[in-house]
């Protein structure tokens, strides 16, 4: 194949320059400064972006002063159905509003105060999620040049920014994913019975944080399963002979505490109510639950809904499509949009992740016999897949219900997966232009340049709605 040249590749200036930035990008001191640099902008937000702005934060907000007032346990058997609330005593993923609400009790200032203290563990979230992710990574032998450069891009990707400063428990998400994927090829690599026992909390708690896990925390403990009934032998070796009793009597704490936590809420709700997700009227009945909002908006939908469906293929490609914008355009509505982000930068993004991955798809074909972080990039190549096609099918469900696209269809539903999924697409750049390393860097750069500049936090600051209203 003939050598492309790209235009003024020959300088050699320029030649100097992309050598030194891509060292650079491997060098410890740029993850930190990359991390430094997520962390400032997250904290901007929380102090300047309007309570109540970003996806449902408010609802998020609500249960959190609920439990707070009310309920010192996780626990309450009655509650007087709210416009906002609904009923919440059977509700699947109530762990992370009840963590919270205990940090609101302790402290000692007025809500609004409160809450902007509670966003800021979302971003320490954010960042556990990126010191997970990263070792993630570099189990799965992606260079160091290529996750720094796959996390300043999604760093910077402002529903990334804002759910990192907002209450809410789609953070614990990305977090739950990408530890669970971690801990199994830790599993898969070296078994020990303490990962055994994270790997099985992780499962039981992860649903209760938000119900989205659940698919993922499916597939980890069937993983999880397989592994102990492949080295139960080894498994048990190791726990006559483990040194770090501290470490395993933590890990088995806190399982029994998810594994009661579980049966409490997801076994009890199927044995009531028969169903794991359980709705407000199936515990307080339709008339108690008549002005709950999501009753109110299930009513409208209904009386809009179109007589005609569209055809399976179209619905994909706008869910896709709609999907990815809004994780670069914020679609809430309490944000007009008043300055977007540029509209090449979608497009361009989206692009350089499925090119990314196909070739991907083809180099692991060409590899998964000869190499074992293959097998372990193939593993979370479809874990996460599996996660998204989820996604689509549930937004797929309820667009066949009411017959009204775009109904809870949100482009963070899909970050959990795109978290290690970029980290893979830009392995596999870096697999594809090995031979023109200068291209890749210049190629980097552009995403990260239009990424940063085309929208991030400059881009959100400047609509000034976003935070006076």
């Amino acid at each position: 194949m003939p050598r492309v040249h790209l235009p003024g590749l020959s300088s050699q200036r320029l030649k100097t320059a992309l050598q030194a930035i891509r060292s650079f990008t491997s060098r410890p001191l740029a993850r930190q400064l990359i991390l430094g640099l997520f962390i400032v902008q997250a904290v901007v937000l929380v102090f300047t972006v309007r309570l109540g702005t970003p996806p449902d934060e408010q609802n998020n907000i609500d249960f959190v002063q609920y439990y707070a007032h009310h309920s010192v346990s996780p626990f309450f058997s009655h509650q007087t159905p709210t416009y906002s609330l609904g009923d919440k005593t059977r509700e699947i993923d109530y762990l992370y509003h009840y963590l919270m609400s205990l940090v609101a009790r302790v402290l000692p200032f007025s809500q609004p105060m409160e809450d902007k203290i509670i966003r800021l563990f979302s971003v320490l979230f954010a960042v556990l999620t990126i010191w997970v992710l990263v070792r993630l990574l570099q189990r799965l032998k992606v260079s160091e040049a290529a996750i720094n450069s796959s996390l300043l891009v999604l760093t910077n990707l402002p529903m990334v920014l804002l759910l990192s400063a907002a209450v809410n428990n789609d953070v614990l998400v990305w977090l739950g994913m990408s530890l669970g994927l971690l801990l199994v090829l830790r599993l898969i690599e070296d078994p020990s019975p303490a990962d055994v026992l994270w790997l099985f909390a992780l499962c039981c708690l992860g649903g209760l944080a938000k119900r989205t896990l659940l698919p993922a925390c499916f597939i980890f403990g069937v993983t999880g399963l397989i592994i102990v009934m492949r080295c139960w032998r080894s498994l048990l070796e190791k726990l006559k002979g483990t040194s770090s009793k501290r470490y395993f009597i933590v890990a088995l704490i806190i399982a029994v505490l998810g594994l009661g936590l579980f049966t409490e809420r997801v076994g009890g709700n199927l044995i009531k109510y028969h169903s794991v997700q359980v709705t407000c009227e199936q515990v307080d009945g339709t008339a108690a639950c008549y002005n709950f909002w999501t009753n109110i908006r299930a009513r409208s939908l209904l009386e809009q809904h179109q007589t005609s469906v569209m055809p399976l293929p179209e619905f994909v490609f706008r869910w896709t499509n709609d999907s990815f914008v809004n994780v670069v355009d914020i679609q809430t509505q309490f944000w007009r949009h008043e300055v977007k982000p540029a509209r090449v930068l979608t497009p361009l993004l989206v692009l350089g992740l499925f090119v990314g991955l196909t070739y991907g798809l083809w180099y692991e074909k060409e590899h998964y016999k000869k190499e074992v972080e293959s097998r372990y990039r193939i593993y979370v190549f479809a874990v996460t897949t599996v996660f998204v096609l989820v996604q689509l099918a549930v937004n797929l469900s309820t667009y066949l219900h009411y017959k009204v696209y775009g109904v809870a269809l949100n482009g963070r539903y899909i970050i959990p997966s795109l978290l290690p999924l970029t980290g893979l697409a830009a392995l596999y750049w870096s697999k594809m232009l090995k031979q023109r390393p200068s291209a890749l860097v210049l190629l980097g750069s552009l995403l990260v340049v239009a990424t940063i500049s085309g929208s991030g936090l400059l881009m959100m600051l400047r609509n000034t709605q976003f935070y006076r209203g």
